[in-house]
């Protein structure tokens, strides 16, 4: 599916007021016209955009030419037509990817924690990397987990804070686990 092609082609009134009428009912390119209101040459031009589309189509019928629209593309919802549209989410989820990690590079020295960004995008990630070194599954009591802590930054205490409002732990009965 050409995703732009069809939202350029619908991308005008007249094109659109002609698919919809053709989306009602087959039609002449002279009934196309009449209905409305627009000179003959002028629906035609506007049909041969909607078939380059793949929107319309026609056929035959003695002299004339009737047209319609294509049934695939009138269920199309716009979503998947938007989702189509060429838009590469693997190539954006790839750069947004290097980027976190360019971001955690420049937070990270030697695998300690130089600053805890003020950020809020940023802090996430770089507390989210912090929370790996936590085992999944543990649990550890205040003392053990600012002894880990201590290792990445000099503030365990403030690493706690944080992760625990970031919800990347939790505390139970003075118990810190990892969520």
């Amino acid at each position: 599916m050409q995703s732009l092609t069809i939202l350029k082609a619908l991308s005008d009134e007249s094109r659109l007021n002609i698919f919809r009428l053709l989306l009602e009912r087959d039609a002449y390119i002279e009934v196309i016209s009449e209905r409305l209101k627009l000179a003959p040459s002028t629906v035609s031009f506007h049909l041969k955009k909607l078939v380059e589309a793949g929107l319309v189509s026609s056929k035959k019928d003695q002299y004339y030419t009737i047209y319609f629209a294509v049934p695939d593309f009138a269920e199309v919802s716009l979503k998947n037509l938007v989702l189509g549209a060429g838009v590469k989410l693997k190539e954006q989820d790839k750069v947004e990817e290097q980027y976190k990690e360019k971001v955690l590079k420049s937070f990270f020295k030697y695998g300690k924690l130089t600053k805890i960004p003020s950020q809020k995008m940023k802090r996430e990630w770089v507390l989210a990397r912090v929370s790996e070194n936590l085992a999944s599954n543990k649990t550890y009591s205040l003392a053990d987990l600012k002894e880990l802590l201590i290792e990445i930054y000099p503030d365990p205490g403030l690493l706690i804070t944080e992760m625990n409002a970031a919800g990347l732990i939790e505390i139970q009965n003075n118990k810190y686990k990892r969520t």
